[in-house]
């Protein structure tokens, strides 16, 4: 997977600190961390499979 933006690691840190955008924005601001935690679990999946 690419390498994220800069300002997507920015928006990931207001989220995981609790501070809300206001819509629409705030899609804009969880798709990041969602997006983040697939590429962990995926990575998390093929570490268990390839043991």
């Amino acid at each position: 997977m690419n390498s994220p933006t800069d300002e997507q690691p920015a928006l990931i840190r207001i989220t995981l600190e609790g501070r809300k955008m206001n819509y629409p924005d705030r899609y804009d601001q969880e798709n990041p961390l969602n997006l983040h935690k697939a590429k962990m679990s995926l990575e998390q999946a093929i570490d268990f499979l390839s043991q």
